[in-house]
């Protein structure tokens, strides 16, 4: 409302002063402007509220689902999947190549590499050695594939032994030709490798327990992949639920005098018995996932405590790493901790960027609740 006119002596009315005119005007549209820019910040909150709540119920019943999922196909397969996206292949020129990133899997940091060789696209699995390891060795297998979304996709299957050299894959994956006319999208070339590890050798350790050494003081023989272990039934059970079961349940096995366990790494096997039997040395960032491995269905309440504070206070594993172990052996304690250490906002979009494949539900469903903490 214009402020009032002032009345003269003589009755007659005066205009109000010019400057008290702008200040009056200035304020009411001040404060319009204060009003909508309330309004217009109260609807963004409410539109990601709203939006953040649809999410995260979505998460929450794909948790729900994954949860029940994973419950009952627990595994001991040493299996992991790398996905790369090469942005820049068209730059290439006879017998360049090009790295992917470095991804952490049982104790090795593994990528996929791609070379243009004698005119044709080569598709490698390289997998970094650890300087203080001489001999080292895997006997697995390999998927090598390249896609075009979910439509078109080709797939080189290979089976043999890792070791004595670094790379593994094919020279020839196709020709190169035919690689920009399949498989590019927009100049990006995507690979996937999936890989399951059935056995690892190597000078990684010494053994803190000769469970062959023990056999007068054991009461069963368990096999695992060649290997014979010599152990007491009674302390198995006695920390693992599993083995309680296996022992002294309705299983065949208990009626036996020494049982061979399949799909097991005998490596992870003595790992895991060692940290059983008190020998917490056996767990470092080259055998922790390993030993997850197993306990997961092996259930053992000390060997879950261990690797817990092992990862709390002495690991050295990236943070994504460490999000990616929870995600799949489940640990809330653990979880929510790590997310805790994350500070900025640039560091969040890194984890996520490297790890939203294999990261769970409800660690998804974490992450996203930060993501609000740090805009």
């Amino acid at each position: 409302m214009p402020p009032a006119k002032r009345r003269r002596e003589n009755g007659s009315d005066e205009q109000p002063d010019l400057k008290e005119l702008i200040e009056t005007n200035i304020s009411n549209a001040t404060q319009e402007i204060k009003t909508m820019v309330n309004n217009q910040e109260k609807k963004i909150l409410e539109k990601v509220e709203n939006s953040s709540k649809t999410i995260l119920e979505r998460i929450g019943k794909l948790e729900t689902q994954v949860k029940t999922e994973s419950d009952s196909n627990k595994s001991l397969d040493k299996k992991f999947v790398l996905n790369e996206t090469f942005c820049d292949v068209l730059t290439m020129k006879e017998g360049d190549y090009r790295n992917g990133k470095a991804h952490e899997h049982f104790g090795r940091k593994w990528r996929i590499v791609v070379m243009l060789q004698d005119s044709n696209l080569g598709v490698y699995l390289a997998i970094k050695k650890k300087e203080d390891i001489e001999e080292w060795s895997a006997d697995a297998f390999n998927s090598l594939e390249l896609s075009v979304g979910r439509v078109k996709r080709e797939t080189i299957r290979q089976e043999g032994k890792l070791g004595g050299k670094n790379m593994y894959g094919t020279r020839k994956f196709c020709t190169w030709q035919e690689m920009q006319e399949r498989w590019l999208v927009d100049g990006k070339l995507s690979v996937k490798v999936e890989v399951h590890i059935k056995k690892m050798a190597g000078s990684f350790k010494p053994k803190l327990i000769d469970f062959d050494a023990t056999a007068k003081f054991s009461d069963y023989i368990l096999e695992v992949g060649g290997e014979k272990f010599h152990i007491l039934k009674q302390l198995l059970a006695m920390r693992s639920s599993y083995f309680e079961a296996f022992f002294y349940g309705n299983f065949t096995e208990s009626t036996k005098s020494k049982t061979a366990l399949q799909n097991v790494d005998p490596t992870d096997f003595q790992n895991f018995l060692e940290v059983l039997h008190g020998e917490y040395k056996a767990i470092d960032d080259f055998t922790l996932e390993g030993i997850m491995l197993l306990n997961d269905v092996y259930d053992a309440k000390t060997v879950e405590e261990r690797c817990q504070e092992y990862l709390m206070e002495k690991s050295q594993l990236s943070l994504v790493k460490k999000l990616k172990l929870v995600s799949k052996y489940r640990n809330e304690e653990l979880k929510e901790k790590l997310i805790s250490e994350i500070k900025t906002l640039e560091e969040y979009k890194s984890i996520v960027a490297d790890g939203v494949d294999d990261f769970s539900p409800d660690v998804l469903k974490a992450l996203l609740k930060k993501s609000l903490t740090l805009q």
